[in-house]
């Protein structure tokens, strides 16, 4: 597998902060590179789990990552298995989808502000 650098909206980045490390994210991140992730969503979006520290798969957290482009893997955005529903909404996705697939990021997805 060809390297491939890692990046995380503001929004996830906020959001990751409070629930997984990026020690985590790098681990979920070589998954992904290797075609380990729970479903592809079309338009280069994937939606991996990530394992919290202590539950496990149980209590793990969804993130949908962009990973079609060829030298990196985006974070962009997570939810917590705990949180109503049992999914992301449309409203979420689509965007996401949006994102992934064009080249220039900033204009498909709203709260993006800079790359960390």
């Amino acid at each position: 597998m060809d390297s491939k650098r890692v990046f995380k909206t503001k929004t996830f980045d906020h959001w990751a902060r409070k629930v997984i490390g990026d020690d985590l994210i790098c681990i979920a991140a070589l998954e992904i590179g290797a075609g380990l992730f729970e479903a592809d969503l079309g338009h280069g979006l994937c939606k991996k789990r990530i394992a919290t520290p202590d539950h496990g798969k149980r209590g793990a957290v969804s993130t949908l990552v962009a990973k079609q482009d060829s030298s990196a893997i985006i974070f962009l955005v997570g939810r917590e298995k705990s949180q109503p529903g049992h999914d992301f909404p449309a409203t979420v996705v689509s965007p996401a989808k949006k994102c992934s697939r064009k080249a220039s990021i900033a204009k498909a997805w709203p709260n993006w502000s800079n790359w960390h």
